[in-house]
């Protein structure tokens, strides 16, 4: 009798054990597939991390760049050499574009890219690097987000909160205590020009953002820099025209011209665009202090500038004030009225 139970009771034994095992055998693969994505998230993470880095780092060493040319040849001819030569790598990385169509109704905003961002920002940065160091007109430069925040609030209709002017505040107060440490008038006016440039900057990224909503962020650069070169082209011969005595062309010069634009207006534009595809603008946008840091490091081993208290106290200001503009207070509300 119990010989002739041993059968049955191996056969329900096995049947069990087949009975488990496709969904064990589908537990083991979810977790080996959370296992991967998990794996792939840090990878991605990783490289976005990198991309970041050496967006501002290349985007810190453009001032140092612009500077050292700066003596050779007028800012307007160096803004415009920059984005000619930026033209072929932009190009070429927007080659897959070239099918799509724009639309009539946002020319005006294309052309507003290009003439307030690539032409008027461009221009008005290399002025205010040849009056006073690369490190300063950098760091000034980095209140950039908080340009946009304010300018998006004035343009696009978005809320002004308390916020918003804490932020404008924070942003104008680092750039009039960087000017304490001016050495004369001329650096105190390149100080004002690159605060202008933030703002033409601020209302050309609200621009951007309108329109990369439609259309890819490559193509928006691309075609927004062949608008600017309306501009660059016949002011850039002006200058050079009007300062031809003044102009010494050499490797050196015709190196750092071709570094500004493929580097510069180049690389560096399309390691912030595959930057902002895998990490949150608000997360990048909290990195641009890095620009000045680099431009402050590479600025002080290579061309010898002198970075004075006022400028690591507006460096702190302006590092709370990019922090502050894109901390999401209303969580913190939230979190706060439900404890």
């Amino acid at each position: 009798m119990v010989a002739g139970q041993i059968p049955h009771l191996a056969e329900h034994c096995f049947a069990g054990v087949g009975a488990r095992a496709p969904a064990a055998l589908g537990n083991m693969r979810r977790k080996a597939a959370g296992g991967m994505e998990i794996i792939m998230q840090e990878k991605i993470s990783g490289s976005a991390w990198g991309y970041l880095l050496i967006t501002f780092f290349l985007w810190g060493s453009v001032y140092v760049v612009g500077k050292m040319v700066a003596g050779d040849m007028p800012a307007a001819l160096v803004a415009a050499l920059r984005c000619v030569v930026a033209v072929f790598p932009l190009g070429f990385m927007a080659r897959k574009c070239r099918g799509i169509r724009i639309s009539r109704e946002d020319l005006p905003y294309f052309a507003g890219v290009g003439l307030l961002g690539y032409f008027g920002t461009i221009f008005l940065i290399q002025t205010a690097i040849s009056l006073t160091g690369a490190s300063t007109a950098s760091l000034v430069n980095s209140a950039s987000p908080v340009s946009v925040t304010v300018f998006a609030a004035l343009l696009l209709g978005e809320k002004i909160t308390p916020k918003t002017i804490l932020c404008l505040a924070l942003a104008i107060a680092g750039t009039v205590i960087v000017t304490f440490g001016a050495g004369g008038q001329a650096e105190v006016g390149g100080i004002v020009i690159a605060a202008i440039s933030v703002a033409t900057w601020g209302v050309a990224s609200v621009f951007m953002r309108k329109l990369t909503a439609k259309y890819p962020a490559i193509m928006v650069t691309t075609v927004g820099m062949l608008f600017s070169l309306v501009c660059h082209i016949p002011v850039g011969l002006i200058a050079a025209v009007r300062h031809a005595l003044e102009i010494h062309v050499g490797l050196g010069t015709i190196a750092a011209v071709i570094y500004l634009g493929v580097v510069g207006s180049g690389i560096a534009q399309f390691t912030w665009t595959r930057t902002l595809s895998m990490l949150p603008a608000s997360t990048c946008s909290l990195f641009y202090p890095l620009q000045a840091i680099f431009s402050a490091l590479l600025g002080y081993f290579i061309l010898n500038e002198k970075l004075t208290p006022f400028f690591f106290i507006g460096l702190i200001l302006i590092s709370l004030d990019i922090l502050l503009s894109q901390l999401d207070l209303s969580a913190f509300r939230k979190e706060r009225k439900c404890t």
